[in-house]
């Protein structure tokens, strides 16, 4: 019998849980192939098997992966954590998945929405402490006065957005910090709720 790769083996549910949540359906084999850079299909199909055997997965009549197992998508969403963000100056912005969640939608709604840890007190004013976790809205635009999580120069931070006539403001609340003047700024999301952490 053929060694498992647990490592392999839980790299495998981890994409496949995140692909769905970001593009609403399971991926392909061949996907799965290519984005962990598994050798062959035969392999792929191998794992996804063991993953159905260990009733993590299910797959359905024509043998793709399931999306609705486990998942009562009527009631509640997926969320995942995505990293750290900080709350002073700014850090690289890991996208690295650590884990998901489901939440139910009375309480966080039914938006696409990821969560961060935050990490700093610059923030502070508005109630967001170093090591809570910020519940946030995935979006491209903000409008001003809101929280949002921004990406500049690859390193993500959490400020108040302001837009002016030629540049964009991320205000900090804490007054021991200074504005961030920017031309140049993505937004990733806005930050909806945020969980103290204990």
């Amino acid at each position: 019998m053929k060694k498992i790769d647990e490592s392999k083996l839980e790299n495998i549910l981890e994409f496949i849980k995140v692909y769905q949540i970001e593009n609403g359906r399971s991926p392909t084999y061949r996907e799965i192939m290519k984005r962990l850079n598994i050798n062959s299909l035969s392999q792929v199909n191998r794992y996804v098997s063991l993953l159905v055997d260990l009733g993590k997965l299910k797959k359905d009549k024509q043998g793709k992966i399931d999306i609705s197992y486990n998942f009562n998508l009527s009631q509640s969403i997926l969320a995942p954590i995505v990293g750290e963000v900080r709350c002073g100056q700014p850090i690289f912005a890991q996208e690295n998945i650590e884990s998901i969640y489901q939440l139910p939608t009375e309480i966080f709604g039914k938006e696409n929405i990821f969560l961060l840890h935050a990490r700093g007190d610059s923030m502070e004013g508005v109630g967001i402490r170093d090591g809570d976790i910020l519940v946030v809205k995935k979006c491209e635009s903000a409008e001003n006065g809101d929280i949002v999580v921004a990406l500049i120069d690859d390193s993500a931070t959490v400020k108040t957005f302001y837009k002016k006539k030629d540049y964009i403001v991320l205000h900090p609340e804490n007054e021991k910090y200074n504005d961030i003047i920017t031309k140049d700024v993505k937004i990733l999301g806005i930050v909806k709720k945020y969980i103290h952490s204990l």
